[in-house]
């Protein structure tokens, strides 16, 4: 099984273009946005086991959905992300690492978690085809918070689900050039560290 994420994060720096945007990805009538209710809470060790490792553990609740999520992997100075991401079906929101016992590169050391940050956040996003490649584009709206202090969360994410990275690359320069969209490099995971004083 593929686990490969591959994507690119964009701020939007003036959220008077959110409809804009909207307007150009939707390709036609028939395509919809889904939209998704998402609030995550980022679990990590007394020690910071899984920040030192540049490892993301996470449970989400997606509308009516519950959703752990384990992430490593790196990004380059173009924004794009390339990770492992692993998703497990849950039924609570407290930690629980063993349900990625069948993943091999997962391991489970230490039982005590504390929550590190918290993103709280609405996602539209809709499928299309860019080129020759089939691509996913949400718009993330929200707010990310590590310990007492709150960021806004105003961007646009895609994932390459399909085909060539040169394909994702051409559509973030257009909504760069149509839209005046800003690469960004920092995760929300990240993000929530910055706020929390954690780096």
């Amino acid at each position: 099984m593929n686990n490969q994420e591959i994507e690119v994060k964009m701020e939007i720096k003036d959220e008077a273009q959110i409809e804009n945007i909207r307007g150009f990805l939707q390709e036609n009538k028939e395509q919809s946005w889904q939209r998704i209710d998402m609030k995550a809470i980022y679990y990590d060790t007394e020690d910071n086991f899984y920040q030192k490792h540049k490892i993301a553990y996470r449970v989400r609740c997606e509308n009516d959905c519950i959703v752990a999520t384990y992430k490593s992997g790196k990004v380059n100075s173009d924004g794009l992300f390339e990770r492992v991401e692993i998703n497990k079906k849950v039924t609570k929101l407290t930690p629980d690492i063993n349900v990625f016992a069948e993943d091999k590169d997962i391991w489970s050391l230490i039982k005590k978690f504390l929550p590190i940050v918290i993103t709280d956040f609405v996602r539209e996003c809709i499928e299309l085809t860019w080129l020759d490649s089939k691509l996913e584009v949400a718009l993330d709206l929200g707010f990310v918070q590590g310990r007492e202090n709150k960021a806004p969360i105003c961007e646009v994410e895609i994932e390459l689900k399909q085909g060539k990275m040169e394909d994702l690359l051409s559509l973030k320069d257009e909504l760069i050039k149509k839209f005046g969209l800003q690469i960004s490099a920092i995760s929300k995971y990240k993000k929530g560290l910055i706020l929390a004083g954690q780096i």
